[in-house]
């Protein structure tokens, strides 16, 4: 082996004039192992530079696709979502006139029909009343009740379960589920006991005064947080109830009394009451601690009716095609209600870079193609 190679790995042989071969090749090999090792590491250090450099690469190449995906995905979403910010701020400066006027709807005007309903609230509350206070209370010209009390997911899952598809029901059943007091239905054909048993099945507890432990149940549903509908009620209640009537809580509001006995009660408890008289006079203070909600039936609502049971006579095969339109119509509106309201929370609830969740902006693409399948469905139909 000569000195040039010996020299090139750094081992001099002038300094080892005593070495045999075997040793300094053995010093040879151990040098090569050594810048080897050396090489080696280098190399290693370069690659994972090299793989990390690529996974960057990838990572952005990545982000970038999910923003371009997510931009056009939402692009639909701009015109709504400014519009809705543009008549939100519309809303600032009528929003307290707004709310007396909806709070007063709930509250007084259930028993009236619908053209006194719509003289009261247009006419002498909103055009007579507070414009001609000293200081006039704003509200908004087109109010209505509808729109800032339910919205379209709502009422088509009511007439899924059986409510009338009038205005003036679909008016009852939003004062019934937002009222604080306890409803007093004025039902005569029935038909919003009927809605009522469908829409919360075995979940509701149907009672008549004066049957045989009725106070038990109504004692172990106030215990329980239950919801109980006291039906074909007279215009006389029994006194017993009065305490309940009135939420007359003692205890800090942790019992009611029931007759002479103290009751457990649950805030969660809900009390429907229901009359199948047609003009009812109860007692003063009765209509004072009940929301009263006439149930009668409209003309609007008979003709339809009318029509349904003809048309079923007639052409039965027409009536269930109508039925079922109409139900998966109403399926389609809950479904798009649903799918926005997911939308704007996923949005509001993801944290730090959502543009790397690939799951989040998945996830919104298919809650656009839905809705967008299911607008185009309503379009056809």
């Amino acid at each position: 082996m000569g000195n040039d190679t010996l020299l090139g790995v750094g081992l001099d042989l002038e300094g080892y004039p005593c070495l045999s071969n075997c040793d300094i090749l053995d010093t040879f090999i151990d040098r090569l192992n050594e810048n080897l090792r050396k090489l080696t590491a280098k190399f290693e250090k370069a690659t994972s530079d090299k793989l990390k450099c690529q996974q960057e690469a990838e990572a952005t190449a990545c982000t970038i696709a999910l923003a371009n995906r997510l931009v056009g995905g939402l692009a639909s979403e701009n015109v709504r979502w400014a519009e809705a910010v543009k008549n939100f701020k519309q809303q600032q400066s009528t929003l307290c006139g707004d709310i007396l006027l909806i709070t007063a709807f709930i509250s007084y005007l259930g028993y009236f029909t619908e053209k006194y309903r719509q003289d009261l609230l247009d006419e002498i509350w909103k055009q007579t009343y507070l414009h001609q206070l000293k200081v006039p209370i704003p509200v908004t010209p087109s109010l209505d009740p509808l729109t800032m009390l339910t919205d379209d997911a709502d009422v088509a899952a009511w007439q899924n379960e059986g409510l009338p598809a009038d205005r003036m029901s679909t008016e009852n059943a939003t004062i019934l589920t937002n009222c604080e007091r306890w409803p007093l239905m004025v039902d005569p054909q029935l038909q919003g006991i009927k809605w009522m048993k469908t829409k919360y099945g075995e979940d509701l507890q149907v009672i008549r005064i004066g049957q045989k432990g009725y106070l038990d149940t109504m004692e172990r549903a106030l215990a329980a947080g239950e919801l109980v509908l006291i039906e074909n009620l007279e215009e006389s209640m029994d006194p017993v109830l009065g305490p309940l009537l009135g939420r007359e809580t003692i205890k800090k509001g942790r019992y009611i009394k029931i007759g002479d006995k103290e009751c457990d009660f649950n805030p969660a408890f809900r009390l429907i009451l229901h009359t199948k008289l047609a003009n009812p006079h109860f007692q003063p203070e009765l209509q004072a601690q009940c929301t009263l909600i006439n149930f009668t039936v409209t003309r609007d609502g008979l003709e339809d009716q009318l029509l349904a049971a003809v048309v079923n006579m007639e052409r039965p095969d027409l009536e269930e095609l109508k039925s079922n339109l109409t139900k998966q119509q109403n399926g389609f509106k809950i479904t798009l209600k649903t799918l926005e309201d997911n939308l704007l929370s996923r949005l509001s609830s993801a944290s730090g870079n959502f543009l790397g969740d690939t799951a989040l902006v998945e996830n919104l693409e298919i809650t656009k193609q839905t809705a967008a399948e299911i607008e185009e469905k309503l379009q056809r139909q």
